[in-house]
């Protein structure tokens, strides 16, 4: 305590979370806390901002109530506590689970960390190549107790099988992912993307495991690259297993995302690298447009997915679409530069814009709010596929980004501040 404020430290000890944690909430829930910064920049709490953590770590961690649960909850002046229902089943669903993430060290995979983490589950265990990574990642997350880390590659199925024993969650992130590279080594895509993807519904089925989701990319519909038809594969591969899994309890569902802003894949690194080099930007074309969804917005769907999968669905969250020379002249308005761009023409496997899904798979899909849930061709077990608030889908022309509703300049500045990108 230090004139009426409370440090970190003390902070972290007196309502017992990890620094980690605490930076998690401070972000989620600014509005509800307001810490003082000293002349030294620190961060110092009150005594009612303890109060209010207090109440944070009660609904998340004690109650499992969501991020969003527990924000509808601190912000109606102590109404009676009701059950989040935006999610079917979330409150407890991950508490007291065991649960694995592929690829867990790369940018999504650590933000599925940090949340997954402030839910309780029994374990999550972290499965990667990059033993480098993974020491990065135990350090940041203050080696949590309930943080576990394998290394292993999703090529080995012995190694994997290990890795999921008595495991209740798989998150498959693992993936060569950029496009250019798996042109160069198509097969080295096709043993980390397919048969990797087989290895883990091998190793999920051989333990039983309650839900398996796989992450693909827009790149799989109708794909002109590698990576997008190794993605496409594996996306054919978990909604087959839904099919000859037998008596197992195990549910295999696909997510189906644009461009994660901020992930390892994303250009905005590149962009920024350049203009702050001097150079001009590099782009394919003026004409180029993608899907973009922010970080926190990837992880939501993610966990969505989890709650409504009933085997052998792609979910496609409804996402804005940008001009990738409107991203371009934003990032140089913010940095303060005007380097110019070059066009350089496309790359091997490259499109001009993104689709969401095929003219076969519309005919299939159900609508709702923020997302499409594209259902399997045929049906497993008793095969009611219902889910809140969707509706049958007509006439999303397959929704692509070339007609998409195009964020502005100044929504993208919002959103590259939002979430800290610059």
């Amino acid at each position: 305590m230090n004139s009426g404020f409370i440090s970190i430290g003390e902070l972290c000890r007196r309502i017992g979370v990890k620094p980690y944690t605490l930076r998690y909430w401070e972000k989620e829930f600014g509005d509800f806390l307001n810490p003082y910064r000293s002349k030294g920049m620190h961060r110092r709490y009150r005594e009612d901002d303890l109060k209010i953590l207090l109440k944070i770590k009660e609904l998340v961690k004690e109650k499992g109530y969501t991020i969003k649960g527990a924000k509808k909850i601190l912000g109606g002046n102590g109404n009676k506590l009701k059950k989040d229902k935006s999610f079917p089943g979330e409150g407890n669903y991950f508490q007291g689970k065991r649960i694995l993430i592929t690829g867990g060290t790369g940018t999504v995979g650590r933000e599925l960390t940090r949340r997954l983490l402030c839910l309780n589950p029994l374990v999550v265990r972290i499965y990667s190549r990059d033993e480098t990574k993974q020491f990065e990642m135990a350090e940041e997350f203050d080696n949590a107790g309930n943080l576990r880390f394998f290394i292993g590659d999703v090529r080995d199925a012995k190694r994997l099988e290990m890795a999921m024993e008595e495991v209740d969650i798989v998150f498959h992130l693992a993936a060569l992912k950029h496009v250019t590279s798996c042109e160069y080594n198509p097969f080295e895509a096709i043993n980390t993307n397919v048969y990797g993807s087989q290895n883990v519904i091998n190793a999920a089925l051989k333990v039983d495991a309650e839900k398996v989701i796989f992450t693909s990319t827009d790149k799989a519909v109708n794909p002109t690259s590698t990576m997008g038809a190794t993605k496409l594969m594996a996306e054919k591969l978990f909604t087959a297993a839904n099919y000859y899994k037998g008596k197992r309890r195990t549910v295999f569902a696909t997510v189906r995302f644009g461009n994660v802003l901020g992930s390892r894949g994303s250009v905005i690194p590149l962009f920024k690298n350049q203009l702050l080099e001097g150079k001009q930007v590099t782009l394919t074309s003026k004409k180029m447009t993608r899907f973009v969804m922010s970080l926190n917005e990837a992880v939501d769907f993610i966990f969505k997915a989890s709650f409504l999968a009933k085997g052998g669905e792609v979910f496609v969250p409804k996402m804005p679409a940008v001009r990738i020379v409107d991203l371009v002249e934003t990032i140089e308005d913010i940095l303060g530069f005007n380097n110019g761009i070059k066009e350089i023409g496309t790359k091997p496997g490259e499109k001009f814009y993104e689709e969401l899904m095929t003219g076969d798979e519309e005919r299939r899909s159900l609508e709702g709010k923020d997302m499409y849930i594209i259902l399997p061709p045929f049906r497993s077990g008793n095969g009611k596929y219902s889910y809140p608030d969707t509706y049958i889908s007509t006439g999303n022309n397959h929704y692509t980004s070339e007609k998409g509703s195009f964020l502005s300049k100044k929504q993208i500045k919002d959103l590259l501040r939002k979430e800290n990108l610059l």
